[in-house]
């Protein structure tokens, strides 16, 4: 009779691991297990809260700069940028979608100035100002190589600010780059030599360090004056707030590059604030494509509703999101970041941003033809004050 019962139970708890492990039920993940701060979770978009916090979607994208002298925040918008004070509002915001193209495209240089093709954006101040180059010279090669010498160097001493550019959307057959000087508030663009390559960013052997964030000439780097950005990091992760697209710039990639140098290697990013998963539950198989076309409960991944806890200035922020849970994987995959100032600027700024970067692909919507994403809400957000705390922030 033991026996009996002893197998009866072996059986239930098997049958239990089954459907825990290999199905859509929830057993040991269900909401009566969750506390009463992961069950009032909201998702991003819907801005979580905490008693000073809130988590709220950034216009933009990577890369996010910082301005150290006027407290400012940079983000990639589009052709544009969208600016944010120090308290984590927009100060100025424009996608620049009517330019046919704009330096933000591969934004090789970190400052808060966007160049079109007949002008400049400058982001720097509290209203964006525009500037038509003042002269185009040298764009369809029309200076001899002496006469460019003389020119470059005088426009090089007599100039405040110097940006080169790398060879986006230009004139190709003309095979030059763009280089603007700032001389006296008047913006002029000169284009290299035909196939006067002396650039960094531009593989180019004859350089033995390459400044991230600063195209150099040979020899004649960039100035830059007072308006040079730095970037933010993820410090559990070692990721820089760099370009996201393709490989990210972290501790071992610029390891692996070593000519290749970013100046906010010497900051300490060290911080107590993290972003914790601390509850899931399944909600559907995620199918993987597996081999033989084995039923979803084979090799079971899913896709779960995550909940988290965001430890920020010790308070704590819950929110919930989607994450995918690999049968091969013991943890959960959600790619969330959390990215900060450096330890000696954060008394300038309680504002950080996070990341939420999960990608499983998505689909064509074909009522509206718009490209729908299986996981919604990615992208970016930023962690800031409440509105209430600003306001008194400013009195």
């Amino acid at each position: 009779m033991k026996k009996i019962i002893y197998s009866f139970i072996i059986i239930a708890i098997l049958q239990l691991l089954f459907l825990d492990r290999c199905t859509t039920y929830n057993i040991t993940t269900n909401d009566l297990f969750k506390s009463k701060d992961l069950k009032n979770s909201k998702s991003l978009i819907e801005k979580p809260q905490s008693k000073n916090y809130e988590i709220v979607p950034v216009e933009g994208t990577f890369p996010i700069l910082y301005d150290s002298i006027n407290n400012d925040f940079y983000v990639s918008n589009n052709k544009g940028l969208t600016k944010y004070d120090y308290l984590g509002n927009i100060v100025i915001s424009d996608d620049l979608a009517k330019e046919k193209y704009t330096s933000v495209f591969d934004f090789a240089n970190f400052i808060p100035y966007v160049f079109a093709e007949n002008g400049v954006y400058d982001f720097s101040g509290k209203k964006l100002a525009y500037t038509k180059f003042l002269q185009i010279l040298n764009s369809q090669n029309e200076i001899k190589d002496a006469d460019f010498k003389l020119l470059f160097e005088k426009y090089y001493n007599e100039a405040e600010v110097v940006v080169y550019d790398t060879d986006r959307n230009f004139d190709y057959q003309a095979d030059n780059l763009p280089m603007y000087f700032k001389i006296k508030n008047n913006w002029i663009l000169l284009f290299s030599q035909k196939g006067d390559h002396r650039f960094t960013h531009s593989q180019n052997s004859e350089f033995e360090t390459d400044t991230i964030g600063q195209i150099d000439f040979l020899n004649l780097p960039a100035k830059f004056a007072d308006k040079r950005l730095i970037v933010l990091k993820n410090q559990k992760k070692r990721i820089y707030s760099t370009k996201q697209i393709g490989e990210k710039i972290d501790d071992n990639y610029l390891k692996m590059y070593s000519t290749q140098l970013l100046q906010e290697q010497k900051f300490d990013y060290q911080s107590s604030n993290s972003i914790q998963l601390i509850s899931r539950k399944k909600d559907e198989y995620y199918y993987t494509g597996g081999y033989f076309n084995f039923p979803d409960w084979v090799s079971p991944s899913f896709i779960n509703t995550a909940y988290y806890q965001v430890i920020y200035n010790n308070e704590s922020l819950f929110f919930k999101e989607k994450a995918i849970k690999y049968f091969k994987n013991l943890e959960c995959k959600n790619d969330l970041y959390l990215y900060e100032l450096p330890k000696h600027l954060r008394t300038k700024s309680k504002v950080a941003f996070m990341h939420y970067a999960v990608n499983v692909g998505g689909y064509a919507n074909d009522s509206t033809g718009i490209y729908e994403p299986i996981i919604k809400n990615a992208g970016l957000y930023i962690l800031r004050q409440k509105t209430t705390a600003n306001n008194l922030t400013r009195l």
